[in-house]
C-alpha cells in the first residue's frame, strides 16, 4: 500500500522550510499572480525556483495554486505564468478554471492536474469525470462524510485529497459569491473578504430574533488527527492541511502533529494525541471540530470568529487607579505571551506580570497575577492567545534543518587506479574520483572502517547513509584527505542533481487563438421559479421555457407546463451528493423530462443523454471554458455586459440572467437551526415557521431559502436587473425568481415581455446592476 501523503501549505520561505523540516511530502503554494490567496504573501520568480529546489532536495512536491476564474484578458499572462512553471518543474498545478484544464491538459500533457475544491466536486461522478478527461488528482469538497469519501475512492482511480486540519468554509467552495457582491471582492477571483466571519443577526418575519451569538456564520476549524487511520483506509491519497496565511510555527506545529500520527498509523502504535493538540491551538484555532467528516452536528460556536487560543485562567477584579486586571491562574503564564479576555475581546501582550505586588517573569497555576490593562474588565475567562514557549520550540523545528536524505554510499579502492565514491538514491547518482590513484601501503595500511568513518562524517549536509558498501584491496593507502574531498565533491554533486531534476520534457507551444462561428438566432427568455405558486403566476405570461428545480413537487410542475404546453427545464443543484443524483435517475421526472440544466461536474457527467444546460454552478468564466462545452451555458454573474459580448464563441449558445437575486452562499448549515437548537437538527422545520433572513452591521438584509436536504441558500440583498438587457447579443436571458409573490411577479413579466417602465420594477426591490456595468 502506497503510503499516504502529508500536504502542508506555505505563504513564504519561512513557512516552506517549516514544512519541509517538520516532515511535510509536499507544498502547495501560491505565486504573485492567480492564487486563491491573493492576500497571502506568496512566492515570486525567485522564491519559487528556491522552493522546487529545496524540496526536490528532499523528495518532497511542489504544488503551485492558480484556483482562481480567469478573463479572457488575462489568458496569454496565464499560460506565461504556466510555462513558467514547467521550466520550474513544479510538480502539478491545482486548477478551478475548466478552460485553463483543457489548455493544460492539451499544451502541457506531462503537468500534472489536481482538481481544486474550488471546483465544487463531492460525488463519483465528478470524479469520474475528471478521470476521463485527464486530471490526476481531485480536491473533495469539505462537506463529504467518511462515508461518502469511502464510496468515491471506490469508484476512481485518481488521487483523492481531503483536508484534514484549518479554517472551513461556512459554504462550499467555489460556490460563495458573498464577498463578491457585497463589495466586489470575489474569492472565485482569490480576493475573499470573508464576510462569513462578520456579525450577523437572525430575522424572523422581519423582525430581529433576541440574539444569542453573534457570529451565525463563522465555523470553527476542522481537526481529524484522531481519525487519520480511517481516511487511509478509505483510500484518500493525500491529507491537505489548511493555512497559507499562517505563521511559520502554525505550519510546523501542524505539519509536524499529522507527520507523527501518520507515522505512528503505519508503525501500527499508539500515541498521545493532546501534547500535539495543545501545540496547535496555542498557535491559532477557533475551538476543534470533525466537521462533516463525521458528521458534527455543531460546526458553529458563533461567540467570536477570530483564535481562541486555550483557556488560563479567569479575572477576578480590576484596579481603575493602576490600570491593572487581577488573574487567577490554571495555567502557567510567561513574559511574552498574548492574552484575549473573553467577556470583552480585548487583549494585549503580556509585558509585565505582579505578583504580591513584585515584577516576575512567570506566573503559576492558581497564582492570582496583575496585567496592565486600559480596558476594565472585572469577569470572564482569560485566553492565551500566543505562547512563548511553543513558538520558540516550533521554531527550533526548522531553524536548523533536521531532516535527512537516506542514501546508499559504495567506495571501491584498488591498488593503482584511482578510487571511486558512488552515492545514490532510487534512480539517481553520482560518481566522483579519487585526485591520484590508490597506492600500496609500506606502513599502517588503510582498513575499511577508517574509510567508513571518514565517508559518514555527513553533519552539516542533509544526507544520512542508509547502506555503505566498500570494496578495497589489502593493505592499500590513500591520503585521508582525498577521502574527505571525495565525500564532500560527491554530497555537493548529488544536492545539485537532487535539487534540479528535470520532470517535464515536452517542447511548448503557441496556444492558438479561438476561432468563432456565430450564428443567427433569436433571444429566448428563461424563467426560473421556485414554487408552484410562482410557477402559476409565470404561466399567463407568453414565455419560452420555464425551469423548474429538482424537488418533491416537480411531477406537478411538469404537468402544469404540459396543459399550458410550455418547455420546462429540469435545474440541479451545484450541492449533489451521489444519493440525490440516483435519485433523479431513478425517478419518473427523469423520463419525462427532456432538458436538464446542470450546475456542477457530476450531474454533466451523469445524465449525458439527456439535453443539457450549464448553470451557474460550473463557473463559465472566460472563451475557453465556454468551448469546453457543446450545450448551452449560463456566463458566470461575476462577468461584465462587455466581457460578456467579448466572448469568443458562439453567442448564440450563452444565456445571461438579467434579473433576479444571486445565491451567495450554498451551505449545508443552516442557521436557523443554529440558532434554535443550538446544533444542526436536520429536518427540524423551523425554516416553516416563516420567513428568515440575516441582516449585517450595515442593515443589508439576505434572505434564506432552505432546500429540501436542510441546506441553506443565501441570497443576496440586491436584486440583480440589468436595464440594458436587451443590447447583450446572447441566445437567452434569465429571469430568476425567488421570493416574489404573484403581485411582484407581475410587474417583472410585464416589464421583460411588454417592456412596461423599470420604475416599477425598482419599486419592488433594492436593486443592483451587479458586475454588469464595471
Amino acid at each position: 500500500m502506497k503510503k499516504i501523503e502529508l500536504l502542508a501549505p506555505a505563504g513564504d520561505r519561512e513557512s516552506f522550510i517549516a514544512a519541509v523540516q517538520n516532515g511535510a511530502d509536499a507544498i502547495y503554494l501560491g505565486g504573485t499572480l492567480f492564487s486563491a490567496r491573493a492576500n497571502a504573501k506568496n512566492f515570486n520568480d525567485e522564491d519559487l525556483q528556491w522552493a522546487v529546489s529545496y524540496a526536490h532536495l528532499y523528495g518532497v512536491k511542489v504544488y503551485v495554486t492558480i484556483n482562481t476564474l480567469y478573463k479572457d484578458k488575462e489568458i496569454n499572462a496565464l499560460t506565461s505564468y504556466v510555462t513558467k512553471l514547467y521550466e520550474l518543474q513544479v510538480d502539478a498545478l491545482i486548477v478551478q478554471d475548466i478552460g485553463l484544464f483543457d489548455l493544460i491538459r492539451t499544451f502541457y500533457p506531462d503537468f500534472e492536474i489536481h482538481i481544486s475544491t474550488q471546483a465544487s466536486v463531492m460525488n463519483s461522478y465528478g470524479t469520474r469525470y475528471f478521470e476521463e478527461n485527464g486530471a490526476h488528482r481531485v480536491v473533495l469538497a469539505r462537506e463529504n462524510t467518511l462515508e461518502e469519501i469511502q464510496n468515491i475512492c471506490r469508484q476512481t482511480n485518481l488521487e483523492i485529497e481531503v483536508f484534514v486540519h484549518g479554517a472551513m468554509c461556512v459554504c462550499y467552495s467555489g460556490q460563495c459569491l458573498m464577498s463578491s457582491m457585497i463589495g466586489k471582492r470575489s474569492g472565485n477571483r482569490g480576493q475573499c473578504a470573508q464576510p462569513c466571519r462578520l456579525q450577523y443577526q437572525l430575522l424572523k418575519d422581519g423582525q430581529s430574533l433576541p440574539e444569542k451569538h453573534p457570529y451565525l456564520l463563522s465555523p470553527k476549524d476542522i481537526m481529524t488527527i484522531e481519525y487519520l487511520g480511517e481516511l487511509i483506509e478509505a483510500g484518500v491519497s493525500s491529507l491537505k492541511i489548511e493555512g497559507r496565511m499562517k505563521r511559520p510555527e502554525y505550519v510546523a506545529s501542524v505539519t509536524r502533529a499529522y507527520r507523527e500520527a501518520i507515522d505512528a498509523y503505519y508503525q501500527n502504535k499508539k500515541i498521545d494525541f493532546q501534547p500535539y493538540i495543545q501545540d496547535m491551538s496555542a498557535m491559532f484555532n477557533r475551538n476543534y471540530t470533525s466537521g462533516y467528516l463525521h458528521h458534527d452536528l455543531k460546526i458553529v460556536d458563533g461567540d467570536y470568529p477570530g483564535h481562541k487560543g486555550y483557556i488560563i485562567g479567569e479575572v477576578v477584579y480590576y484596579h481603575k487607579k493602576q490600570k491593572r486586571v487581577g488573574i487567577r491562574l490554571t495555567q502557567p503564564l510567561l513574559q511574552g505571551d498574548s492574552i484575549v479576555f473573553e467577556d470583552i475581546d480585548k487583549g494585549r501582550p503580556v509585558n509585565k506580570i505582579y505578583h504580591k505586588h513584585k515584577l516576575v517573569k512567570t506566573g503559576q497555576p492558581q497564582d492570582i497575577i496583575e496585567i496592565e490593562f486600559d480596558y476594565y474588565v472585572d469577569r470572564g475567562l482569560v485566553r492565551k492567545t500566543l505562547d512563548k514557549q511553543v513558538v520558540e520550540r516550533m521554531q527550533k523545528t526548522y531553524q536548523i534543518p533536521t531532516r535527512k536524505i537516506e542514501i546508499d554510499m559504495s567506495f571501491e579502492a584498488k591498488i593503482g587506479k584511482k578510487a571511486k565514491l558512488k552515492i545514490q538514491k532510487e534512480d539517481h547518482s553520482v560518481i566522483v574520483e579519487s585526485s591520484q590513484d590508490v597506492e600500496i601501503a609500506h606502513q599502517t595500511p588503510l582498513d575499511d572502517n577508517r574509510i567508513a568513518q571518514q565517508l559518514s562524517k555527513l553533519g552539516s549536509t542533509p544526507f544520512i547513509i542508509n547502506n555503505l558498501y566498500i570494496d578495497s584491496d589489502e593493505k592499500i593507502s590513500m591520503p585521508i584527505k582525498d577521502i574527505n574531498e571525495m565525500r564532500r565533491k560527491a554530497c555537493n554533486q548529488f544536492i545539485e542533481i537532487l535539487s534540479h531534476q528535470k520532470i517535464h520534457h515536452q517542447i511548448i507551444h503557441d496556444i492558438p487563438q479561438l476561432t468563432i462561428h456565430q450564428s443567427l438566432f433569436h433571444s429566448q427568455l428563461y424563467v426560473c421559479v421556485h414554487s408552484l405558486q410562482q410557477l402559476e403566476a409565470v404561466l399567463q405570461y407568453p414565455v419560452e421555457v420555464i425551469i423548474y428545480p429538482y424537488q418533491k413537487d416537480i411531477e406537478m410542475a411538469y404537468q402544469m407546463c404540459l396543459k399550458y404546453h410550455k418547455k420546462m427545464v429540469m435545474m440541479t443543484s451545484p450541492v449533489i451528493k451521489d444519493d440525490e443524483i440516483k435519485d433523479i435517475l431513478h425517478s419518473k421526472i427523469y423520463n419525462d423530462i427532456q432538458t436538464i440544466l446542470v450546475n456542477d461536474y457530476g450531474t454533466y457527467r451523469a445524465f449525458q443523454k439527456k439535453e443539457l444546460i450549464i448553470g451557474h454552478g460550473l463557473n463559465i468564466h472566460n472563451s475557453y471554458a465556454a468551448h469546453h462545452y457543446h450545450e448551452l451555458f449560463l456566463t458566470s454573474l461575476e462577468m461584465s455586459a462587455q466581457e460578456i459580448k467579448n466572448l469568443k464563441t458562439d453567442l448564440s449558445k450563452c444565456i445571461v440572467q438579467v434579473f433576479g437575486k444571486t445565491t451567495n452562499m450554498i451551505s449545508d448549515y443552516c442557521p436557523i437551526s443554529q440558532y434554535y437548537f443550538g446544533y444542526q437538527n436536520k429536518h427540524c422545520q423551523m425554516c416553516q415557521q416563516g420567513h428568515f433572513a440575516l441582516k449585517d452591521r450595515k442593515k443589508e438584509v439576505f434572505d434564506i431559502m432552505v432546500d429540501e436536504h436542510c441546506r441553506m441558500h443565501l441570497l443576496n440583498a440586491h436584486t440583480l436587473f440589468y436595464d440594458q438587457w436587451k443590447q447583450l447579443p446572447v441566445g437567452g436571458y434569465l429571469i430568476n425568481l425567488t421570493h416574489e409573490d404573484s403581485q411582484k411577479i407581475q410587474i417583472i413579466m410585464e416589464h421583460f415581455i411588454f417592456q412596461s417602465s423599470p420604475d416599477k420594477i425598482r419599486q419592488i426591490a433594492k436593486l443592483t446592476s451587479g458586475y454588469f456595468k464595471e
